[in-house]
């Protein structure tokens, strides 16, 4: 199932998330799926920055994750590169309704670092729940301005229904961030001709097996790192 990009409020489809995390149990069947190989640690300075909607059209009974597997999938991605990671490479999490509770500053991507990350990889539960990607693009701008000598890779997980009062202006800035972009569109939202075209775009739709986002975002924490590569979907 394939949705077109709407920036405007829009009547939530139900549908079945079918794409899930790690090795899980559920009524049908055990699954498991593998992410790739971390690589070495980039020669450079690197900060990886995800950002995570948090909104009614993403976690609620009809949304694109409402059992939050993002997180479960995105933690899979960040624990495989904190097994070989180094204190020259920064994670960080942000929420739409940034600031938050599990707001996460820049963190070496090291085990010591890993647990840190973790806590950032959930429902914070001080979130208004609203879909404006501004705060946390502005803000995550910020911490890219304060580590001038990392190259930045922002990763967004979202379903880019964005009710920014002018959320073209918000996509042309994403477009211009600072560095690497990847949107992972949650519920295979289209983007075409949406986005600019230095932003990688990943659809995640309700039938891709699981994994889908893990490997998304494991191939950003892993771009600038040697001899890493993602596994097969």
């Amino acid at each position: 199932m394939i949705r077109t990009v709407q920036i405007r409020p829009v009547h939530l489809l139900a549908a079945e998330l079918r794409w899930t995390s790690g090795t899980i149990t559920t009524n049908r069947a055990k699954l498991s799926y593998q992410v790739g190989h971390p690589g070495r640690p980039s020669p450079d300075p690197t900060i990886t920055i995800v950002i995570t909607d948090d909104s009614g059209s993403v976690i609620g009974p009809a949304g694109a994750d409402p059992v939050s597997n993002r997180y479960e999938e995105a933690w899979r991605a960040f624990r495989a590169i904190g097994r070989g990671g180094a204190r020259h490479e920064l994670g960080a999490v942000l929420h739409f309704d940034t600031p938050t509770s599990r707001d996460v500053p820049p963190t070496p991507l090291t085990r010591a670092g890993l647990q840190q990350l973790r806590s950032g990889l959930r429902f914070p539960r001080d979130s208004a729940g609203t879909s404006c990607l501004a705060p946390s693009l502005e803000a995550a701008t910020e911490l890219t301005d304060q580590y001038p000598t990392h190259a930045a890779t922002l990763i967004v997980l979202s379903d880019f229904e964005l009710f920014d009062d002018n959320a073209a202006q918000v996509l042309d800035d994403l477009a211009n961030f600072p560095g690497s972009v990847h949107a992972v569109t949650l519920g295979g939202t289209r983007m075409d001709g949406i986005l600019g075209d230095r932003i990688r775009v990943t659809p995640v739709t309700y039938d891709d097996p699981p994994g889908t986002v893990a490997r998304a975002v494991f191939g950003g924490l892993t771009a600038r790192r040697p001899g890493s590569w993602v596994a097969d979907q």
